[in-house]
């Protein structure tokens, strides 16, 4: 999906950038319905007429918070250092790098955030996803306490990939309502943080849920499916992102072996504008359900072009491989999500 937040390039000064997404707002609450009563053994008093409340004042229009201050030189070096290790597979030199980022970093949130995204990021590379998880578990605390900052939100972002990683759909969605939890209760971008934070979550709920039937049977399966396509139903009247969208509808269309939808869907995606690691995924999966071999091997190839090194291109790779092995898969992806 269109990220909220763009990984790598951010640190070195805009890190957190909030794209197009979500936070859910809660529902309103519908009327009560009157009760109905017994009728009235003496004759009924007339009720006395209320003034109506007077109306509320129009809510302030709150001022965008500000973004955190840049990172420190020495600090942003050593994270990009850390990046370019990571991405040629030296992971020695990529610690070396990450321990002096956190000394740098101190005792300040942002910062500590950003070097548990890098940590995280390494360990992901290396295909150790517990590891990746522990390492923003150890600042999600510190993080929770200041709610003018986006990355709490940011970190359990980050937590649903890395739980789709290790093949738990159900702990991605756990992850998936602390973020919304996190921007009801927060500060920051008070302009926009609810309409991301919906997105976001209406995206993910719809895309892990369905992933999730996958595992599941019977009624269990058919409610799974239900209330996956009502999240997608939606985003989708919100006004979500064309491509997200599409790749969502080529996803549920490949796990219902709907060919011909799955194709159409996946063609609705142009890999050269795409550049979200995690819909060029989907749309391999969708082509590949369509039988378009050669066109999901086209985007494949743009998925594998060299980059900067992020949590999600390490996952998104590593379900790639997945995916070629025989039979049927070797392990846990979302599209083989019964392989658990």
């Amino acid at each position: 999906m269109r990220s909220v937040f763009r990984p790598v390039a951010a640190c070195l000064g805009a890190f957190v950038t909030l794209g197009a997404l979500e936070a859910c707002a809660p529902p309103p609450v519908p009327p009560v319905a009157p009760q109905p009563q017994a009728a009235p053994v003496c004759p009924p008093v007339a009720p006395v007429a209320s003034a109506p409340p007077p109306p509320s004042p129009a809510a302030p229009e709150l001022p965008p918070a500000p973004a955190p201050p840049d990172p420190p030189a020495a600090f942003s070096d050593a994270l990009a250092a850390a990046g370019k290790a990571i991405g040629a597979g030296d992971l020695a030199a990529a610690d070396k790098q990450l321990d002096a980022a956190q000394k740098l970093a101190g005792d300040d949130p942002h910062l500590l955030r950003l070097a548990a995204y890098y940590r995280a990021m390494r360990f992901a590379y290396a295909g150790d996803f517990d590891r990746a998880a522990a390492a923003f578990l150890a600042v999600i605390p510190m993080l929770a306490k200041h709610p003018e900052l986006s990355d709490e939100f940011s970190s359990h972002n980050a937590m649903m990939m890395i739980r789709e990683a290790q093949g738990d759909p159900a702990a991605a969605l756990a992850e998936n309502d602390q973020a919304t939890l996190c921007a009801e209760r927060g500060t920051w971008d008070p302009q926009r943080r609810g309409t991301l934070a919906f997105e976001k979550d209406r995206w993910h709920r719809a895309y892990l849920t369905r992933m999730l039937a996958e595992s599941r049977a019977g009624s269990a399966r058919e409610a799974l499916v239900q209330y996956a396509r009502a999240a997608l139903d939606e985003y989708r009247a919100r006004g979500g992102f064309a491509d997200s969208v599409a790749v969502l509808e080529a996803y549920f269309a490949a796990l219902d072996g709907k060919r011909d939808e799955a194709l159409a869907a996946a063609r609705r995606i142009d890999p050269a504008k795409d550049d979200d690691v995690e819909d060029l995924y989907l749309v391999v999966v969708g082509l590949e359900a369509g039988g378009d071999h050669a066109g999901a091997e086209a985007v494949r190839r743009v998925m594998r072009q060299p980059g900067s090194a992020h949590l999600a291109r390490a996952i998104m790779l590593r379900w790639l491989d997945l995916d070629a092995k025989t039979p049927r898969g070797a392990g846990f992806t979302p599209r083989h999500a019964s392989a658990r």
